[in-house]
């Protein structure tokens, strides 16, 4: 059963998945062996999926990050749309399917506009899209 005390263990790891389990157990006020007994309760009962990293992708050199919401010109183009998203995989951080009018959601970071105009060039003959240019993360 999943429980507040779940909840708050799930916030920490969400914050630093590299968090010490003793400095987890004394910040959810449990002993380390409890913890560690609840996280792998957790990951077999599939709430915890993986664990990950978060990158700053500007000191990584993708200066140009942007969200793109697409939808196919013609359904027959998916398959070309599909090669086009797996061709720019390095540049393409998720890749969603959403609700509305434009049922696809790109989370993209290109090294320049001239990469990103190009993927938009081919994303083009494929669909239509709307960009929204990331100004700044406030969190």
């Amino acid at each position: 059963m999943f429980d507040q005390t779940d909840a708050q263990i799930l916030k920490e790891l969400a914050k630093n998945c590299r968090i010490k389990i003793n400095h987890l157990a004394q910040r959810v006020h449990l002993t380390a062996p409890a913890v560690t007994a609840r996280i792998n309760h957790l990951e077999y009962i599939g709430i915890i999926k993986r664990y990950t990293i978060e990158v700053d992708t500007e000191k990584l050199g993708y200066d140009r990050q942007i969200f793109i919401r697409a939808a196919m010109k013609d359904a027959k183009q998916q398959n070309e749309y599909n090669t086009l998203i797996k061709h720019y995989r390095n540049a393409i951080r998720h890749h969603y399917r959403v609700t509305g009018d434009m049922p696809y959601l790109i989370e993209g970071a290109f090294h320049s506009r001239a990469e990103l105009n190009n993927f938009l060039l081919e994303l083009g003959e494929v669909a239509t899209y709307k960009v929204i240019d990331v100004i700044d993360q406030l969190i």
